[in-house]
């Protein structure tokens, strides 16, 4: 079993559109471009996925960020996709942070 958790300050996230394109998949950076908080939502994508590398230590590859992706289910809860795996994961935003927890 491994833990991950993650905090960013939604800032670096601020008008950073190509950030965005490096750390998000198509289907996210999808979502990202119609979201009313895209620095939010990068924030939080960005976390989630710090975390899961965490998580899943896995010290011989360095998991690209676009491998990772998180979509929401059909009620809106995020899940985190690596690739045949389906892994639970928890993103908040409060004030200037983004957090996410992943547990494997």
């Amino acid at each position: 079993m491994g833990i991950g958790i993650d905090l960013v300050l939604i800032s670096r996230f601020v008008n950073k559109q190509e950030l965005a394109e490096r750390v998000l998949s198509k289907k996210e950076y999808a979502l990202y471009l119609n979201h009313p908080h895209p620095e939010q939502f990068a924030a939080g994508r960005f976390a989630a996925k710090e975390a899961f590398i965490k998580a899943y230590d896995d010290e011989e590859k360095r998991i690209p960020f676009q491998e990772i992706e998180i979509l929401p289910s059909e009620t809106g809860k995020p899940w985190l996709h690596y690739g045949e795996s389906v892994y639970a994961v928890s993103i908040a935003h409060d004030g200037d942070y983004a957090v996410a927890v992943v547990i494997i």
